[in-house]
């Protein structure tokens, strides 16, 4: 039987370290312990905080910036609970935090298909002549595709010896996929990055009501990034549809804020003044706000390239 787990979780919480401690103390304490001082530090940050199975709360970035980390690695991913990690996105959603989701690693245990199977598959879909179908699709590049085999490398539970790995995509892109048997079933590993783990996280925490749901939905934005045209993969699969996830970037949400914000509140004033003025009102606002955008607004310029 396949089993999904969450194995890795990153997220960043734009509040004060008084408020993210007290939140981990709420839903993770009773499964990681108490949060202590840091001994191996963080980069980035002045400050952490350590629990057991290699949790960290960063914080204390510095240059008058309020935010922390908290960074589930894979053991401590698998002592909580899918539905108190709901609980804690959840809450922080509900009381309108600012939140980053920069990192969320979704695995699948004991799936039927190789490492070999995987490669061989998407080698040649890329060797293909123009004439043959496709058997893979996927944006990512099948070049990308990287094989890795230690022959005499016994599997960590003695089941056999050969530890193969099956690599795909870009380490720095926002998806990547792994599909290895060093530790002795076949394991399929996708990692997800900036926008892509945020849209996927709040799908899975947004079910919070059915965790039996994880399962489908992880294989839901597995298949947006790659889909196979096999039996085996069919029934790893089992007919659950593609999740078709768009990505709303970040910079193009926040500048549609501040223009909603701009017409809803104040428009009115800035036309009646500017009829007033014939015209010279926009010219002096924009003057204005010129001397004063860089510190007011270096958000939204960073976002847009602009900082």
């Amino acid at each position: 039987m396949i089993k999904f787990i969450i194995d890795y979780f990153r997220i960043t919480v734009h509040e004060s370290k008084e408020y993210c401690s007290e939140i981990f103390d709420e839903y993770f304490k009773e499964y990681l312990g108490p949060l202590y001082d840091s001994s191996r530090g963080a980069k980035g940050y002045k400050g952490a905080f350590d629990a057991a199975l290699g949790f960290q709360l960063k914080h204390t970035p510095g240059a008058n910036r309020e935010y922390c980390t908290f960074e589930f690695p894979g053991k401590a991913c698998k002592a909580i609970p899918p539905e108190i990690f709901g609980l804690f996105y959840s809450v922080l959603l509900l009381e309108k935090k600012r939140i980053n989701v920069n990192r969320i690693d979704l695995a699948f245990d004991g799936v039927k298909f190789t490492p070999f199977q995987l490669y061989a598959v998407i080698l040649q879909d890329e060797e293909r002549k123009p004439s043959e179908k496709s058997l893979v699709r996927s944006l990512t590049q099948r070049k990308s595709v990287h094989y890795e085999i230690e022959p005499l490398q016994e599997k960590e539970d003695k089941s056999s010896i050969a530890r193969e790995t099956c690599y795909f995509g870009s380490r720095y892109s926002e998806r990547f996929l792994r599909l290895y048997n060093k530790r002795g079933p076949n394991r399929l590993e996708i990692e997800y990055k900036g926008d892509r783990a945020s849209i996927v996280t709040d799908d899975l925490f947004k079910n919070l009501q059915n965790i039996d749901d994880f399962y489908d939905i992880a294989i839901s934005h597995l298949r947006d990034f790659i889909d196979i045209d096999l039996p085996w993969w069919w029934e790893f699969v089992n007919d659950v549809d593609r999740a078709y996830a768009k990505i709303h970037r970040a910079k193009d949400v926040s500048i549609e804020k501040s223009k909603n914000w701009l017409l809803m509140q104040a428009a009115p004033t800035i036309a009646a003044i500017n009829q007033i003025e014939r015209g010279q009102f926009l010219m002096e606002l924009e003057i204005e706000g010129r001397k004063r955008m860089y510190k007011n607004c270096s958000n939204l310029l960073a976002l847009h390239g602009e900082g």
